[in-house]
């Protein structure tokens, strides 16, 4: 079993909080935010494609786990969820999806975690739980999936990076030179992980350079 590396990915997310919020916010120049329409779009696609498998959340209970700057969060309780707990290892993202739940109106029904999955003690269940750009960075999945799965009442939607397309070279290099290690996987590879976990995949589908999964437990 390869050594967790959760920490160092806590650092680093911890450390360009601002920069990637930007992409949501657009708090960037004209050419910045032309570049992230282009080549990140599928972080836009992966939001839609989440609330899209949502569905009516109003009065429910929903988990996001590796909530980043809480823009799911925030999404979720405008939508009248009944209550939303975003958990992320980065402080400063944390800071950034309180602030931004202040400002929407919609701070009482959400509450901020800051633990790895891993280290969180809980015996809450979710009625829907998420896992959006967690993935990528996370050496071994099995172990984490599984306590999604006890936490999980009704659905789990999660988004993992495609092994071989074109984008997954330029990700290794760049985020390798930044100290974050970054992973992909096949569509076997992400079938075997979910089901093994205890849930059953209900689609899988093809969401720009993503496999986004929806799965009930079992």
């Amino acid at each position: 079993m390869k050594p967790d590396n959760m920490p160092q990915v806590a650092r680093f997310w911890n450390a360009i909080a601002h920069d990637f919020d930007s992409i949501y916010s657009g708090k960037k120049g004209w050419l910045g935010r032309t570049l992230d329409r282009t080549l990140r779009k599928d972080i836009y696609q992966r939001f839609d494609w989440v609330m899209e498998r949502a569905g009516d959340v109003q009065g429910i209970s929903i988990c996001d786990i590796g909530c980043g700057s809480g823009r799911f969060v925030n999404e979720f309780a405008l939508h009248r969820a009944s209550r939303v707990v975003g958990v992320d290892v980065a402080p400063e993202m944390l800071k950034i999806a309180r602030e931004l739940v202040t400002q929407s109106g919609a701070p009482n029904v959400c509450e901020f975690v800051n633990s790895d999955i891993l280290n969180w003690k809980t015996d809450d269940q979710f009625d829907l739980t998420i896992a959006i750009g967690f993935w990528d960075y996370i050496t071994e999945p099995p172990e984490r999936l599984r306590l999604i799965r006890k936490m999980t009442g009704k659905k789990f939607l999660s988004a993992w990076p495609r092994y071989w397309t074109w984008r997954m070279p330029v990700r290794k290099v760049r985020l390798t030179m930044q100290g974050c290690p970054v992973y992909f996987f096949t569509k076997p590879q992400v079938y075997s992980m979910i089901e093994g976990a205890g849930f059953k995949v209900e689609r899988c589908d093809v969401v720009g350079k993503l496999f986004c999964v929806e799965a009930t437990p079992v």
